[in-house]
């Protein structure tokens, strides 16, 4: 409003004064229920109780990657803030709290809940829903620490939970990333073990049936009595050639041989002796016959020497020609044998080679399984004396002090009281502004224009 319309004067005390007493009542009214509920809502509040616990939790073996075939490596594959948060997520699972519910007791717990309307749920459901409530979970910030903090009217009770939570946490853990990987691997192991004995024995009978016992070194070895069977072959063909040259030089007339010395002399003195009978007598005389005629017996004796020469040579190269071709076809039939045996073993080669492939394999499978399984026992085991990778690093103890709410009742008290008087002030403006006539003397001066004369009080 204008103030020449105003109903009274907020900076003259004198109206201040005259609102605040016409409303007394009603500021007093409103003071009272104002100071008194709130008074009476600050008394009713419960006490209740923080108790905390800290957690550590160590990126162990439970978060490596160990696949259960294959390589056996185990390198982590999770980011840490990954792990936190999957903790946390196990923490305030329904089915864990529920199990801390049921080992405290729900009546225990929540002696009161039976009475409590929850929407049509269960006992056990509106205990899990107060529970999670009063619990709360986080990370702390730049660590692998987890607080939980649990809320209760009882300190030792609180304190209690927060424990029984930490231990079923603890278990609850396990299970998640325990899981039955030993039983798998006993399973595959012995379906491994099987596998490889089939496949040694089969290599066995594989060996055994076609002599092959050390491929390498057997085809090695043939294929060096094939280089050495193919140089005796050659040599012997190449001895089997100069014989049949030499046989035929030797029946060929080109052949000769030394005559003896002997001949030779008698032969060259009758020469001498039928010259110089020649000289002396005539050719048909009986001195010439004579001496040609010893000279005829002595070439006679030298061609049957050089017969008998050529004869025993021949059959000297003859008998060595037998024995060589003999010897040739021996490596023939040598070489083809090895060459046989090469051939065969190649077209074994190919089988052995998957069998060894297969056998090795399942080696390599089997000494697999074999080291997995025993890193699952010695897991089982840390499983079973509970040494996860979860560390209690502050055990939760039962509070001496409640739990500091948002205002005391001390602050709530002088607050509610502060409050209804502000209130009733606040609404005795109200009402004056509200109302249709004029109880402030200078207010009605002010609207009229005219001064007041006489004040009459409303009865």
């Amino acid at each position: 409003m204008e103030k020449g319309t105003q109903l009274f004067d907020i900076a003259n005390v004198r109206d201040i004064l005259t609102v605040l007493f016409k409303h007394k009542y009603k500021i007093l009214i409103a003071f009272l229920i104002i100071g008194i509920g709130v008074t009476i809502f600050a008394f009713s509040m419960p006490t209740t109780y923080e108790s905390k616990s800290i957690v550590l939790v160590k990126f162990g073996r439970e978060f490596m990657a160990r696949p259960e075939e294959g390589r056996t490596g185990a390198t982590p594959t999770i980011p840490p803030q990954a792990i936190l948060a999957g903790e946390i997520r196990i923490l305030t699972s329904r089915d864990l709290l529920a199990r801390v519910i049921d080992g405290v007791g729900p009546q225990a717990l929540y002696p009161g809940i039976a009475n409590v309307p929850k929407r049509n749920l269960s006992h056990a459901e509106a205990s899990v829903e107060l529970f999670e409530q009063s619990l709360s979970v986080k990370s702390l910030p730049g660590s692998s620490l987890i607080e939980i903090v649990f809320t209760h009217r009882d300190p030792v009770m609180a304190a209690r939970v927060v424990n029984m939570l930490v231990d079923l946490f603890k278990e609850k853990h396990l299970e998640v990333f325990g899981g039955e990987g030993t039983t798998f691997l006993e399973n595959h192991l012995n379906i491994f073990e099987k596998k490889l004995k089939e496949s040694e024995s089969n290599l066995a009978n594989f060996r055994q049936k076609y002599r092959v016992f050390s491929f390498e070194e057997q085809r090695t070895n043939l294929i060096g009595q094939r280089a050495t069977l193919d140089t005796s072959l050659k040599a012997a063909l190449t001895q089997i050639s100069e014989l049949e040259q030499k046989i035929a030089f030797t029946k060929s007339p080109r052949w000769t041989v030394d005559t003896a010395a002997e001949l030779r002399t008698q032969l060259a003195a009758l020469q001498q002796r039928e010259r110089e009978l020649l000289e002396k007598y005539v050719e048909g005389s009986r001195s010439v016959q004579n001496v040609r005629q010893e000279m005829q017996a002595a070439k006679d004796a030298v061609r049957r020497n050089t017969e008998e020469a050529r004869q025993i040579e021949l059959a000297k190269a003859e008998g060595e020609l037998t024995i060589a071709k003999a010897r040739a076809d021996t490596l023939r039939r040598q070489l083809g044998q090895v060459e046989g045996e090469i051939r065969n073993l190649d077209a074994r080669s190919r089988e052995l080679t998957e069998l060894r492939r297969e056998t090795a394999g399942h080696e390599q499978n089997y000494q697999t399984y074999v080291k997995r399984l025993e890193e699952s026992r010695i897991m089982d085991d840390m499983d079973q004396r509970k040494m996860v990778a979860i560390r209690v690093v502050e055990k939760a103890m039962p509070s001496p002090e409640p739990k500091k709410g948002k205002f005391s009742k001390s602050q709530l008290i002088p607050m509610g009281f502060f409050g209804g008087i502000a209130a009733g002030i606040v609404l005795a403006f109200l009402l004056e502004f509200l109302a249709p006539g004029m109880t402030v003397p200078l207010s009605a001066e002010r609207r009229l224009g005219l001064p007041v004369i006489v004040t009459v009080v409303k009865k």
